[in-house]
């Protein structure tokens, strides 16, 4: 979980999302730093995403 933290404040940084304002924020901005944190969720399995071949919509194996 760690290393999902990391990964999602080095987004938030990315898309200019590191202030605590984030109303200010282009809603375009907040709607493409939601779409990362859901792949991510469904990634691990803790949302159901879709069922095309090639998506992470299987949970990962835990060994990884």
């Amino acid at each position: 979980m760690e290393q999902l933290a990391h990964h999602l404040a080095h987004e938030a940084r990315r898309l200019g999302l590191e202030s605590a304002d984030l109303q200010a924020a282009p809603p375009e901005t907040v709607q493409a730093f939601a779409q990362v944190v859901l792949a991510q969720l469904v990634a691990l399995g803790m949302l159901r995403g879709e069922t095309e071949v090639g998506c992470w919509a299987t949970p990962r194996a835990g060994g990884h």
